[in-house]
């Protein structure tokens, strides 16, 4: 036993570990940042506009808010886009080819059933952008005080695509509710 152990580990030393500034991730890090701030902006004043000139009335609110939840997964989309800017083409390719097929067989299942609840009510269909946007930004900030690097970053990415559960089964409320309505009373004028 040493009784004259210094109370730091590293007297003088590191002090933790530090990253160098990278001005690549920081100028990609602040134009992310715009863009998320800008799409939001320009998602509210659409849907405002929308809200105001065509109206939202009753079990439209509810409409909404299932397509919100529904389109939830479809933010995976604007991270595997980011992969552009972070991957090589044939990086990227291989990266997403190595897939489970299972996997991109739920993605495809989610696609298509998403784009049938977009259609049954294609008037809503920029309020579900929200939910887009909403993961997202909530992925986004979550891992935001770690500064990710890159590499760091297409890891996080590629292990949401992996493992985001069941990404059909977002739509399946979404798509009852609107059938009900569809069949309940006829075709929206």
């Amino acid at each position: 036993m040493n009784p004259h152990r210094p109370t730091e580990s590293a007297p003088g030393g590191m002090r933790g570990s530090g990253r160098m500034h990278d001005p690549t991730e920081a100028a990609h890090d602040r134009l992310r940042r715009r863009l998320m701030n800008v799409a939001f902006l320009l998602l509210v004043a659409v849907n405002v506009a929308h809200a105001m000139c065509i109206g939202v009335r009753d079990w439209d609110w509810l409409t909404i808010a299932l397509l919100i939840a529904a389109a939830i997964p479809l933010g995976l989309a604007v991270k595997v886009f980011e992969l552009r800017f972070k991957m090589s083409a044939a990086e990227r390719q291989r990266a997403l080819a190595e897939l489970p097929a299972r996997r991109k067989i739920e993605l495809v299942a989610y696609a298509a059933l998403l784009t049938g609840v977009l259609l049954l009510n294609s008037a809503f269909v920029t309020w579900a952008l929200f939910g887009a946007w909403g993961y997202d930004f909530v992925t986004y900030y979550h891992d935001h005080p770690e500064r990710m690097r890159h590499l760091y970053s297409v890891m996080k990415i590629l292990e949401e695509l992996r493992e985001l559960p069941a990404p059909w089964a977002w739509t399946i409320p979404a798509l009852a509710w609107s059938l009900y309505r569809l069949l309940a009373t006829g075709p929206s004028p």
